[in-house]
C-alpha cells in the first residue's frame, strides 16, 4: 500500500505543478495588455477624478491646492456650463429619438427584397464611414447662407429670405442635430437590420393569415421581439451623444455664443483654451455621471424587457 501511494502522490503533485505553471503563463501573457489598459484608461480616469477636486492650472503659481467641491459648485453657477448642459440634454434626446426612428425605417427598407439590395446596404454605411470632422466641415458649406444647398432650396421653394442657419441659436441647434442624425443613423440601421433578420418569417406569415395590418404586425410582432435590441441601441446612441465633440467642433465651434456647446466641447474649451484643468476635470466627471445614470437606467429597462418577452 505504501509503495503504491507514493507514486500516486507524486503524479498528483506534478499535475498540480503543471496546472499552476499554465495559470502563471496565462497571467504572464495577459499582463502586458492589462498593464497597458490600466496605464491608458484606468489611471487617467482616476487622475481626472482627483484633479476635479483641485485648482490645477498652468496659470496658477505655487503648489496645487485641494479645493474640495468648489469646482462643482462653480460649474452650476457658470452660465456657459449650464447652457451647454441644457443643449446636451436637448441634443441627446432629440438626436436619439430621430436616429432610432430614421434607422428603423432604413432597416425595414433594407430588410425587404429588391434588386441590388447588397449594394444599397453598403451605400447606406457611407455617411457613417466618413470622419465626423469631414462631415461637419462639409456641413458648414451646406448651411451657408449665400451658397449653401439648404438655403438655395429654401429660397427656391418659399421665395423668401434665406435663413442664417449657423448664426441663429435655434437654427444652429437644429443643424447640429440633423447633421448628427444623418451621420450616425446608418450604423443604428445596420444593428436594427440584424435584429429584424432574427425574427422568424413564420411570424410574419401567421400575422398575414390572421389579417393583421402592417402597423398591427409591427406593433404586435416586430416591436416586442425587437425591444431588447432597441433598448441596447438607445443606451449606446444616448451615451455617444453626450460624449459627442467633433461634430460641434467642426460645424459651429459651440456658437453662436454657447448655444450649441456640448459638455464635452466645454471640457475642451475650459481645459485647452482657458487652461483650467481642475475645473475642466469637474465638468468631465459630471458628464461621466450622466452617462453612468443613463447606462444603469437603460440596463434596468433592458433586463425588464428580457424578462417580459
Amino acid at each position: 500500500m505504501a509503495t503504491t501511494s507514493i507514486p500516486r502522490a507524486a503524479v498528483a503533485r506534478r499535475s498540480r505543478n503543471r496546472q499552476l505553471n499554465r495559470i502563471m503563463l496565462a497571467y504572464a501573457l495577459v499582463a502586458p495588455v492589462v498593464i497597458w489598459r490600466v496605464a491608458i484608461a484606468v489611471y487617467p480616469f482616476l487622475h481626472t477624478i482627483v484633479q476635479s477636486f483641485t485648482n490645477e492650472s498652468p496659470m496658477t503659481f505655487g503648489p496645487i491646492k485641494w479645493v474640495g467641491l468648489r469646482n462643482y459648485g462653480n460649474m452650476f453657477q457658470d452660465p456657459t456650463v449650464t447652457e451647454s448642459l441644457a443643449f446636451t440634454v436637448i441634443f441627446t434626446v432629440a438626436s436619439t429619438i430621430l436616429q432610432i426612428i430614421y434607422a428603423l425605417g432604413i432597416a425595414s427598407l433594407l430588410n425587404s427584397s429588391f434588386k441590388a439590395r447588397s449594394i444599397v446596404r453598403a451605400v447606406n454605411l457611407l455617411p457613417w464611414a466618413m470622419p465626423t470632422i469631414v462631415v461637419a466641415t462639409a456641413g458648414q458649406w451646406l448651411f451657408n447662407q449665400q451658397f449653401g444647398m439648404f438655403d438655395d432650396v429654401w429660397s427656391r421653394v418659399f421665395a423668401g429670405a434665406r435663413p442664417i442657419w449657423l448664426a441663429n441659436n435655434d437654427l444652429a441647434r437644429l443643424a447640429v442635430i440633423l447633421l448628427d442624425v444623418w451621420k450616425n443613423a446608418p450604423w443604428a440601421a445596420i444593428i436594427l437590420l440584424a435584429g429584424l433578420q432574427n425574427i422568424p418569417s413564420e411570424l410574419y406569415e401567421a400575422a398575414r393569415v390572421d389579417g393583421a395590418s402592417a402597423w398591427r404586425t409591427f406593433r404586435s410582432v416586430i416591436l416586442p421581439l425587437l425591444m431588447p435590441t432597441l433598448l441596447t441601441l438607445v443606451i449606446f446612441v444616448a451615451t455617444y451623444r453626450i460624449l459627442s465633440f467633433d461634430i460641434v467642433y467642426g460645424l459651429t465651434q459651440g456658437g453662436p455664443g454657447s448655444s450649441t456647446s456640448l459638455l464635452s466641447y466645454q471640457v475642451y474649451k475650459v481645459a485647452f483654451s482657458g487652461l483650467y484643468y481642475g475645473y475642466a476635470a469637474a465638468i468631465a466627471c459630471f458628464a461621466f455621471l450622466i452617462v453612468l445614470v443613463i447606462s444603469l437606467v437603460g440596463y434596468a429597462f433592458l433586463r425588464r424587457s428580457q424578462n417580459a418577452f
